[in-house]
């Protein structure tokens, strides 16, 4: 969970995810119902967005494909995930793996855990477009450049990616 800061936990139901219906976490959400500044500021990685209803499904949840299409809508209209999700869960590499769109997953008898395999390109791919729409919150909730500086080093980070870029100069 985010540290020092209340979590904000975002669950879609399976009714939503099977009819794609956002309009709720919109209301709340969407650029347009979002504030701007310090209130903005506080909620950067403080998401944790979850998928009810596949608790007794065999399958990961980047392979289930009603999961998947629901996730690639959710990006194509609200694409602020490096923004707002907490980099201390699973939850964005999860929603990550349901864009990526060549996965190979296995998983071991008795290991807790599947694998999952895909193109790093498609990673890296996914990765580079989304820093616009990380920006743009950024610079909405008036962060600095040591900030953006920091939240991009994080997201790279999460994605076990080296981010070895010089910080801003004050």
């Amino acid at each position: 969970m985010p540290s020092g800061k209340d979590a904000i936990i975002i669950t879609f139901s399976k009714e939503q995810v099977r009819q794609r219906k956002l309009n709720h976490f919109l209301k709340t959400f969407g650029p347009g119902a979002l504030p701007e500044g310090l209130a903005l500021a506080r909620m950067m990685g403080s998401f944790v967005f979850l998928v009810d209803g596949w608790n007794d499904d065999p399958n990961e949840l980047y392979a289930i494909p009603e999961i998947r299409k629901f996730y690639q809508h959710f990006h194509n209209v609200w694409p602020y995930w490096f923004y707002f999700c907490d980099l201390h869960t699973e939850t964005l590499q999860m929603m990550t793996l349901c864009l990526l769109p060549n996965l190979q997953g296995f998983k071991r008898l008795g290991e807790p855990k599947a694998a999952v395999e895909y193109d790093p390109r498609d990673q890296l791919n996914f990765i580079i477009k989304n820093f616009g729409p990380l920006n743009a919150m950024m610079e909405r909730a008036g962060m600095s450049e040591i900030d953006i500086y920091n939240r991009t080093r994080d997201v790279f980070h999460y994605f076990n990616l080296p981010y070895d870029a010089p910080p801003p100069e004050e």
